[in-house]
């Protein structure tokens, strides 16, 4: 089932990915080096030529990272279950790297610095993204006005792997302003060069 955010109260929802997630928070900051080589090459590909190029082609000079995990806010309102939609995107995905997924997203996790990219980048706390956005979708200027050339900001969620390390997948949501946001699953497999993204789709729109 497609499911596209297009009312404005989806908009919201969109904005604030973030702030009112439901999951639970946890402090765990044990994310191993494995997951943020495949960070890389989620950003690497989603962010290609420096600029926004799964959606609006936007330059980014820094990107902005909040410094926990997130999960797909929209699989509980449209009562989806998520593991049965990423088989019937990704036919090759092992129930392995489904369950490890679901179990480490269960809660959310600190995020370092430790991303090694080619994009520069900035972790930013997600209580202060919350402070920017308390007073609504104003807070659209307040935020480009402390990260110009960003072009938004993503939520990563833990990436879920195979008991043989070669398969792995990942979300990344990207808000953008009121009525400019995306969320995406992707699939990365592991080979003699490092981790690649095979496929990936677009979970919601707005």
């Amino acid at each position: 089932m497609k499911f596209l955010a297009t009312s404005l109260i989806t908009a919201w929802l969109v904005t604030y990915a973030v702030p009112v997630r439901s999951q639970q928070s946890g402090d765990q900051s044990d994310i191993p080096a494995e997951e943020y080589a495949i960070y890389a090459a989620v950003i690497g590909d989603m962010f290609a030529g420096e600029k926004v190029s799964f959606d609006s082609q936007t330059k980014v000079k820094t990107l902005v990272i909040v410094d926990r995990t997130v999960n797909n806010f929209f699989v509980a309102i449209a009562k989806e279950d998520e593991g049965s939609r990423m088989k019937k995107q990704f036919p090759s995905v092992s129930q392995e790297t489904i369950d490890d997924y679901a179990a480490k997203n269960a809660k959310s996790h600190q995020l370092t610095k430790s991303f090694d990219l080619k994009l520069k980048y900035t972790l930013v706390p997600k209580e202060k993204i919350e402070q920017i956005f308390s007073s609504g979708l104003d807070g659209w200027g307040k935020f480009y006005k402390q990260f110009p050339d960003s072009g938004g900001y993503i939520g990563l969620s833990r990436a879920g792997l195979n008991s043989s390390g070669n398969q792995a997948i990942v979300y990344m949501e990207h808000s953008c302003g009121g009525l400019c946001g995306t969320g995406h699953y992707l699939l990365l497999v592991k080979n003699e060069q490092g981790w690649i993204v095979q496929n990936k789709f677009m979970a919601w729109i707005s």
